[in-house]
């Protein structure tokens, strides 16, 4: 079995070695926000924001280093507001969560 300990902030978590997606911080947020993810190995990674309607309001592809990676977002690129859902998907893995931007 592989488990590792990941260190994230003051709040050790047990989780596996896997593909991860991470909730945005902070959340709900004003002006910026960061989404965290993990990658077991190098790859190319898509974060897609979609608004509540399921339109993308925001796409981001490239080439991620494998471990810890974080996206910085600004309000200004996403340009709306409310409830979304962001989307992070690579060849072989994906997942979905959700994020408030307010105003």
């Amino acid at each position: 079995m592989g488990v590792a300990f990941r260190f994230s902030g003051k709040i050790p978590t047990l989780v596996g070695i896997g593909f991860e997606l991470y909730q945005n911080q902070p959340n709900p947020f004003v002006n910026k926000t960061s989404i965290g993810f993990f990658l077991p190995e190098a790859a190319e990674a898509t974060l897609s924001i979609f608004d509540e309607t399921g339109r993308v309001v925001y796409q981001q592809k490239g080439q991620f280093a494998k471990g810890e990676n974080t996206i910085a977002l600004d309000r200004a690129v996403i340009n709306t507001t409310g409830m979304l859902y962001y989307k992070l998907e690579t060849a072989t893995d994906s997942d979905t969560k959700k994020m408030i931007q307010a105003k």
